[in-house]
């Protein structure tokens, strides 16, 4: 009965830590240029503030993130040629098993 009863509460305990992991909501970041009918932007590092995670957009201008459910600023520096470059810090809100997408616009990138 003992065997069976650690057997069952590590099973429950295990499920519990999958669930949990299953909670994540996914974040997908892209960068287009709008003066280029948005065409995608690679190599932008992207940093998911306060996580400190940071991963570069992919060529087809976009990145994925999985992170737990909340309140997150999505951190990049892009080239605009004009006005230079621009700082985004934009707010968004995960939700659990949900994805959640974010653009941010470039203009003519400098590479």
């Amino acid at each position: 009965g003992i065997i069976i009863s650690l057997f069952i509460l590590f099973f429950v305990s295990s499920c519990d830590i999958e669930s949990a992991d299953s909670n994540e909501g996914t974040l997908t970041v892209s960068v287009i240029d709008n003066s280029t009918d948005d065409s995608a932007v690679p190599g932008i590092s992207i940093t998911i503030v306060p996580e400190g995670i940071i991963k570069q957009t992919d060529l087809t201008g976009k990145c994925s993130f999985e992170l737990d459910p909340g309140d997150y600023y999505v951190d990049a520096e892009v080239c605009c040629i004009g006005p230079g470059n621009i700082s985004y810090h934009e707010p968004v809100t995960l939700t659990s098993n949900q994805t959640t997408e974010i653009t941010l616009v470039a203009c003519s990138a400098c590479l």
